[in-house]
């Protein structure tokens, strides 16, 4: 009787002593290094890092048990930094990117619209994008569907957001793609410029976003996925509201 209550007793102890299923043993309390370019209002650089896109990553890893640090690089340095392992966690990456850069894409974080920017006086229906006299300040270039569109247009200048308000505003350009979170906060910011500009009030497309793992991190991916599964957080949505009254 007395082996078999050491067996049990060493069973127990055991047991006490595997990994629990929310967190592993080892894995509470370990950072993440995250990355995202410059990209105001999701992410905003300074010395405290802050932005939509950024608050949202913190709360959810640290709901992991995971302490964060964010980095903000130019776009090229946080790429490099993902592949050679500095960097853990891309969080602003387009799914399409996942091939080029050698990242795993685990889940959406952000679904945002593309709106069309014209000047007020002479509003571009979005249907008229690609009619060969628009010239377009672009800040980010969405996807494939617009690389494969870039001879359809007579100019197009790859420019940062704020330049792209300007261009509009002084009707240097016809028209100016820009995501519609950044454009609000833009305008908010800048309301001289706002009162002059129109925006489409139906999206040119909608671009998803992810957060994306770098395969030469020392963190174990498997307990991130295994966090992501249960939790299965929803991603931040910015969207144009279309009035249906």
């Amino acid at each position: 009787m007395l082996p078999k209550l050491k067996i049990i007793g060493c069973l127990i102890t055991a047991s006490l002593l595997l990994p629990s299923v929310g967190h592993a043993s080892g894995e509470t309390g370990i950072e993440i290094v995250a990355s995202c370019s410059p990209w105001p209002p999701y992410v905003i650089e300074g010395n405290r890092p802050g932005g939509i896109l950024v608050d949202y990553v913190e709360e959810l890893l640290a709901s992991f048990g995971y302490k964060t640090r964010i980095e903000i690089y130019p776009w090229k340095r946080a790429i490099d930094a993902a592949r050679n392992g500095d960097v853990d966690v891309i969080f602003c990456a387009e799914a399409g990117q996942a091939q080029n850069y050698g990242l795993e894409y685990e889940f959406p974080i952000l679904i945002s619209d593309t709106v069309l920017l014209s000047h007020r006086d002479y509003p571009l229906p979005t249907d008229q994008l690609w009619e060969h006299r628009v010239a377009l300040g672009a800040g980010y270039w969405y996807g494939d569907e617009f690389e494969n569109r870039r001879d359809q247009v007579d100019i197009m200048e790859v420019v940062d957001d704020f330049s792209i308000l300007r261009m509009v505003a002084s009707r240097r350009a016809d028209g100016g793609l820009m995501e519609k979170s950044v454009a609000d906060a833009l305008i908010q910011a800048h309301p001289e410029l706002g009162r002059v500009i129109h925006i489409s009030n139906t999206p040119v497309a909608t671009q998803t976003f992810y957060f994306a793992t770098s395969p030469a991190s020392r963190l174990n991916m498997e307990h991130i996925r295994h966090h992501l599964a249960k939790a299965k957080p929803t991603p931040l949505k910015q969207q144009i509201r279309i009035d249906t009254n």
